[in-house]
Parts: C-alpha cells; sequence; structure tokens
C-alpha cells in the first residue's frame, strides 16, 4: 500500500515520477495530454486511485474524474473532429458582465439559449426592476399578435422599432414573404436595440432568444454589453417545452418531437457560431462560469463530498471513521435512497481495500 505524504510535503512534481499515483494537472497543455492523464488513473489498482484522489482533493480541491470533468471542457474547442455536442450535452451557463449589468453599468443584456433551456427562468429575477424585456420570437409577425398601441404597452423599445424604421417589419403571417430573408427582421432590431440603449442609459433593456448567436457571427460586437448564456442542451431545452406545452394532447407531442428534427438541423448549421460565441466569452475574465443546478448535478456533488471524505479515511487507514459514514449514510433524513445507496457501497468497498 502507499505510504503517506503529510499533506505539507504534497508537491505535484513528485507526485508525477510516481508510478502508483495519477493525478490530472491544472496546467494539461492539450486534450490528448488530459485522456492519457486520465487513461493511467483508470488503470491504477483502487488502492492507488484513493490515493490519487486524495492527493488530488489536497493539491486542488476536487478528485481526478471531477478535475477530468473541469478540465475537459477547456479543450473541447481543440478536439480535432467537430463535434455538435450543444445537440445533447449540457454545458456551464455562461454571464458575461453580469456585475456590470447588475449595477446598472451596463444598460442592455442579451440572454441566449434554446426554447425550453431556463431563459425565461433566469430573468425572472429582474422582473419588477423597471427593466424592458424583450422575446426575440415576438419579432415574427407581430401583427398576429400586438397592435401598435399593445406594443407600447409592452415596452417602448418594441413600439418604436415597428412604428419607425421597423415599420415594414410589421406585418401578419399572410403579409409574410416566404421566399424573403426571415433573419432579416431579428439582426434590424438587435441593431437598433443596441443604439436605442446608447441613447437610453437611464433604461436597462434584455433581449432573450437564441437569434443573436445564429445571425451575428463576430461575439467581439457584443463586448460592450452583458451576455448570458444558457448552456442547455438542444436536446434537453425541446424535451422540457414538450412537457410544458405538449400536456396531454398526441398531436402537439407529435409536433414537438417533429419541431425537434427542425431545430436540430438549424442548429447544427450554425452550430459553429454558437461555440464561437461560447469560447469567445468563457475566456473573459468577466466572466461567470455557472454550471447547471440540477437534480443529478446537486446529487453528483453531495455524493462527490462523502466519497472524498471516506477516501481521506482510507488513507489515514481510519476504518472506523468508514464506519461511521457508512451507519451516518443509513440513518441520515437529508439523503435520498439512491445517494445512500452509493455512499454505503462505497464505504463497504473502501474496508475491503482496507483488508
Amino acid at each position: 500500500m502507499n505510504a503517506l505524504i503529510p499533506d505539507e510535503q504534497i508537491e505535484l512534481q513528485e507526485l508525477q515520477k510516481r508510478t502508483d499515483i495519477a493525478v490530472i494537472s491544472d496546467d494539461v497543455a492539450s486534450r490528448e495530454e488530459l485522456i492519457d492523464s486520465l487513461r493511467r488513473y483508470l488503470m491504477l489498482p483502487r488502492k492507488d486511485r484513493r490515493f490519487s484522489d486524495y492527493y488530488s482533493v489536497r493539491l486542488f480541491g476536487c478528485n481526478v474524474p471531477d478535475m477530468f470533468s473541469t478540465m475537459r471542457y477547456r479543450f473541447k474547442f481543440e478536439s480535432p473532429v467537430p463535434v455538435n455536442e450543444t445537440l445533447f450535452i449540457s454545458e456551464p451557463d455562461l454571464y458575461y458582465n453580469k456585475k456590470a449589468f447588475d449595477e446598472g453599468l451596463v444598460n442592455l443584456c442579451f440572454v441566449i439559449g434554446y426554447s425550453g433551456s431556463g431563459k425565461s427562468v433566469l430573468t425572472q429575477d429582474y422582473e419588477g426592476e423597471g427593466i424592458e424585456k424583450v422575446e426575440l420570437d415576438d419579432l415574427v409577425c407581430v401583427k398576429d399578435h400586438y397592435t401598435l398601441d399593445e406594443l407600447k404597452t409592452k415596452g417602448e423599445l418594441l413600439y418604436s422599432f415597428f412604428a419607425g424604421p421597423g415599420e415594414k417589419y410589421y406585418i401578419s403571417r399572410e403579409e409574410r414573404d416566404p421566399f424573403a430573408d426571415h433573419s432579416e427582421v431579428f439582426v434590424r432590431f438587435i441593431d437598433f436595440a443596441r443604439e436605442y440603449a446608447a441613447v437610453h442609459k437611464d433604461k436597462r433593456f434584455i433581449l432573450e432568444g437564441i437569434w443573436t448567436y445564429l445571425f451575428f457571427d463576430d461575439p467581439s460586437e457584443f463586448d460592450d454589453y452583458a451576455v448570458f448564456m444558457k448552456g442547455t442542451s438542444l436536446a434537453k431545452s425541446k424535451l422540457r417545452r414538450m412537457k410544458r406545452e405538449a400536456g396531454n394532447s398526441l398531436a402537439k407531442s407529435i409536433d414537438r418531437i417533429l419541431e425537434f428534427g427542425v431545430y436540430a438541423k438549424d442548429s447544427a448549421l450554425h452550430d459553429g457560431n454558437v461555440d464561437k460565441w461560447r469560447h469567445y466569452f468563457e475566456k473573459s475574465p468577466k466572466t461567470v462560469i455557472k454550471p447547471e443546478d440540477n437534480v443529478f448535478t446537486l446529487l453528483r456533488g453531495s455524493i462527490m463530498s462523502e466519497i472524498n471524505s471516506i477516501n481521506d479515511c482510507f488513507v489515514h487507514g481510519d476504518a472506523e471513521g468508514i464506519k461511521s459514514i457508512m451507519e451516518s449514510a443509513k440513518t441520515s433524513s437529508d439523503m435520498d435512497i439512491a445517494e445512500k445507496a452509493v455512499v454505503i457501497e462505497e464505504c463497504r468497498r473502501a474496508l475491503v481495500d482496507m483488508a
């Protein structure tokens, strides 16, 4: 068994020389190096993996599998094979210039994500604060839904556009030219909104919808604004929307399934833009990167915390500590049945490894 290194003597360079320890450094230089580090970790006996996780927590604050997940995101864009991960795999939310927007230093915010990704839930935090919010989906065939007077009650920004430079876009579905450039209204409105916000510094505005990064190739054009990007995948977003809108109607459910194919095709065509925007803003020190808070991530975080405690007891030869964690899990009213099962089984394995 590994000999325990005192915490004050744990050094990455020394660990990397050892064959019985494998940790993932926070300065790995490439995706290939990252995968190779994980491969060396997985090839170790389980006892050595426990020591590796212990040292990883001491050095980086998380165990090796969590370190791999963190570093994997950094190298997503360096894959030699383009992968449209945003279709099926959720990624962290990005909040660029959030502090500046919250403090009123920036007065225009773009909230971007698929329908069903949680954009509306996010912007609920800003309701009732004198902020004008525009859903970009409302720009399409707006005449079918609102008179000009009704637009005025929704907000001066929308009304000013359709009553002024965007007058030709105030149309119904029947008036819409099927051969026209459907991106034009979004581009013209977003450009107008940026000019309008620059003149009305005393007001704040939120533009919500996916169309911003679909039709603007250069994210640096938005450096002076706040940009919140939901990372929820297309698949998960559409399932949420199906559940929210379809109800018990089979016809609506089928419509939503067919709609997924349309959105997936559109996203695949523009996925380079999505990745470009994420890659651009995630590197900024003004961006807060926040993993999606859901039942799975919260449960996983709780379980990992317990496993780290088990490994801590293991490397210190504290069998009684592991037994205590097991008993606490059995009687806990805070853990659900899945968390209890994982923690109890991990305690049993650790005790076997100590024998």
